[in-house]
């Protein structure tokens, strides 16, 4: 039996398991032999991608007990009854919660691996910005305490993308060699297996500009994609909206509609797509994904829609753009308040879509050589390895 690596992360839903919170334990158990669980509360009556996506990880549903303080009791009972058993613990986002559970499980195995994985903003690390754990002034000193304990403590932590590996670096140089850098990837194991041959050249895709995520959620800002395709002629193409969408949101189209009666022959709505492979195609079809969030740290529809080929357009507020778009070569970063700036982008790629065919292969390669977690995981297990081996 390989390392025990187990992932704490109680509010564990079943979307949780296609993203790092599942990908990164089933492909460690997948292709490095791990013994890899997922300890959370039963948040769902069925946890359907563990058939699917994540067929052969393990969840280890604990009992919710409410909490002491801002702690899960129960979580705190599982560290404290399996500590030593754990060779490899992992824990999410860079806050008191963790702290204290990582503090715990170092003190009752000094031996273990405390690995730590953060999707933090990259602001949380400005230079000019304090990190606070509490508004009031003498809970966030103690909480600053236990940071400084934290920092002494875990074994390696990464962060989604490069910018914020080196805002954290220059907040805290003590930690600099127990950092990584390691982006959202998708789960090619799944999709090769699904798609078979049915992965679309360019010449065979759609027309199709696609969005994916909860449709109208304030953060998502969909409303500057509807404003921008006021003021574009996208003759014989399509924007395509996949996921559950907010009424405000379908307010705000219909009144739009009103004025630009034209949007609503080049606007699809799909609503919610639980099933993975049909998620899949959406982007298998589309030339162009959008997304216009205000704040995103590393968005998995990005990766996904990469993998397909997709041209990205983002926002600057996606942290990931840089890294994803290799510096801009293979999509544009623009203002999230600049309706004009997304409207003549697009309208560029439309009216030069030679562009976007010369572009596709070196999309689709770059793509499966820096996003997918079965290349992405191989660097995390080689740090876990020389670490341990080292230590």
């Amino acid at each position: 039996m390989g390392k025990r690596f187990v992932t704490i992360f109680p509010f564990c839903q079943d979307v949780h398991l296609t993203k790092d919170v599942g990908q990164i334990p089933f492909f460690l158990y997948k292709l490095f032999g791990y013994n890899s669980v997922i300890v959370s509360y039963r948040n769902n009556e069925i946890y359907n991608n563990l058939n699917g996506e994540v067929k052969g990880l393990k969840l280890d549903f604990i009992e919710n007990k409410g909490r002491v303080s801002f702690l899960e009791k129960s979580v705190l009972k599982y560290i404290h009854k399996n500590a030593r058993e754990i060779d490899i613990l992992g824990l999410y986002h860079f806050s008191k919660f963790t702290f204290v559970y990582g503090i715990l499980y170092k003190f009752l195995n000094p031996k273990g691996f405390l690995l730590i994985k953060l999707d933090a903003y990259n602001k949380t690390f400005s230079e000019e910005n304090e990190v606070k754990h509490s508004t009031q002034k003498v809970k966030n000193t103690l909480f600053k305490i236990l940071e400084r304990r934290f920092l002494k403590k875990f074994d390696l932590l990464s962060i989604e993308n490069s910018d914020g590996l080196e805002l954290f670096k220059k907040k805290y140089p003590q930690t600099s060699d127990k950092l990584i850098y390691l982006p959202v990837g998708v789960n090619d194991l799944f999709i090769v297996n699904a798609f078979r041959n049915r992965i679309r050249d360019y010449n065979e895709k759609e027309n199709i500009i696609l969005t994916v995520g909860r449709i109208g959620e304030y953060v998502k800002n969909h409303e500057m994609i509807l404003r921008a395709l006021t003021k574009t002629n996208m003759k014989d193409w399509k924007m395509v909206f996949v996921g559950p969408v907010n009424e405000s949101f379908m307010n705000y189209y219909n009144k739009l509609c009103g004025e630009y009666p034209q949007l609503k022959s080049i606007i699809t709505f799909t609503g919610e797509i639980k099933d993975r492979v049909e998620l899949y195609e959406w982007y298998n079809r589309s030339k162009i994904f959008c997304m216009t969030s205000w704040n995103e740290s590393f968005s998995n529809a990005i990766s996904e829609a990469f993998y397909f080929g997709n041209y990205i357009i983002g926002t600057e507020g996606v942290m990931s753009m840089k890294d994803i778009t290799d510096g801009g070569k293979y999509g544009t970063s623009l203002k999230a308040d600049n309706d004009k700036a997304l409207a003549d982008t697009i309208q560029k790629l439309i009216d030069n879509e030679s562009t976007l065919s010369v572009l596709y292969p070196e999309i689709v390669s770059f793509s499966h050589k820096h996003f997918t977690w079965s290349q992405i995981i191989g660097k995390l297990h080689q740090q876990i390895e020389d670490k341990t081996t080292h230590a």
